[in-house]
């Protein structure tokens, strides 16, 4: 999949924007979103046509974009020479939301195609993002989610060098129950919004 808007590079991968214009964006979202292994870690969602792919592309990430200057990034792997073509793999998002419940602080998310899986590349695409972003915006705090059957994903997390603040009910996320993770040295949670009477276990 070609792709001339590549805006951050790692030694394996590039990320770029999604384009709603862009059909191979979308149906790469439509096949991202109904693996299984998305489906058992992040539930079904409605994006099964291109078109339901267009409107969540151009209605969620493009307004991101425009609206914090980063968001969800399209994942491929690098071309071994000049006469192939990038492979997408996965998204990684570094999103900041806009409703009332949304937290001040973004958070750091990926999805890759299970064939992928294992290789490190979610850690490499984050590693990326996260320079990226703090030379680019200052940006040095944030979040991670992961829900109590995701171990790939708190992994990532902890390599990352993200710490632990145990189990907790996230007001955003409907009251959902999902592990907290900060970057380095980021102070207590009810700082950001995240109130001590949530809190489930360590």
């Amino acid at each position: 999949m070609t792709d001339s808007n590549v805006l951050i590079e790692s030694p394996r991968l590039q990320l770029s924007y999604f384009s709603h214009t862009n059909d191979e964006h979308c149906d790469f979202i439509v096949e991202l979103y109904n693996t299984p292994l998305f489906i058992s870690t992040e539930g079904k969602t409605s994006i099964t046509t291109r078109e339901a792919a267009q409107k969540y592309i151009e209605n969620r990430f493009e307004k991101e974009y425009a609206r914090n200057g980063y968001g969800t990034y399209l994942i491929s792997l690098k071309p071994d020479s000049p006469n192939q073509e990038p492979t997408s793999i996965g998204s990684l998002s570094l999103s900041k939301g806009d409703s009332p419940e949304s937290f001040a602080l973004p958070d750091i998310g990926f999805a890759l195609l299970p064939d992928v899986t294992g290789k490190g590349y979610a850690t490499e695409a984050a590693q990326a993002v996260l320079q990226y972003a703090k030379e680019k915006f200052g940006l040095t705090e944030y979040f991670g989610f992961t829900n109590r059957v995701n171990d790939p994903s708190r992994k990532v997390m902890l390599r990352l060098g993200m710490e632990s603040r145990g189990i907790w009910k996230v007001r955003c996320f409907g009251g959902h129950e999902s592990e907290v993770f900060v970057a380095p040295g980021m102070g207590t949670l009810s700082q950001y919004g995240i109130e001590d009477n949530c809190k489930v276990s360590e």
